[in-house]
């Protein structure tokens, strides 16, 4: 069982330029209000992830410079509660960019949560609309 949750949003550059912001991990506290990450977006690297409420480590899983970026964290062990959150760059013929924003969840700590992912708070993007809006505030500053 899984539970999939996904944003999108575009944003007036080239993806270049939202890469550029969306890699830069010591300046989210200057833009975000939802995450906060120490480290570097490489391959295999560890991440330090703060977000209102708890903090955890992840692992970047996938990184295609100006495509995707991916990094994943599991509760305990594997099979227990498993997040993977994918930012997905996608240029569109005017030259600006659509970012998909996904976290996918899975384990069968996921079963008492279910509701909440689904219906409750957080099926509306909450948090992550909220990331959405702010990164590309900073990139369109940026750029103009």
């Amino acid at each position: 069982m899984s539970v999939i949750l996904s944003t999108a949003i575009d944003i007036q550059a080239p993806a270049s330029d939202v890469w550029a912001v969306l890699t830069d991990f010591p300046t989210y506290g200057e833009w975000s209000t939802f995450s906060k990450v120490d480290g570097i977006a490489t391959m295999g690297s560890k991440l330090a992830m703060r977000m209102p409420g708890f903090n955890f480590g992840s692992t970047v899983t996938t990184v295609r410079p100006n495509e995707e970026l991916e990094w994943s964290a599991q509760l305990f062990n594997a099979g227990v509660f498993n997040g993977a959150h994918t930012f997905t760059l996608t240029s569109n013929p005017d030259g600006t960019t659509r970012l998909t924003n996904t976290e996918t969840f899975s384990g069968w700590l996921l079963r008492p949560f279910e509701g909440f992912f689904k219906h409750g708070k957080g099926s509306d993007g909450g948090g992550y609309a909220s990331f959405n809006q702010a990164l590309k505030k900073r990139v369109e500053a940026k750029v103009n």
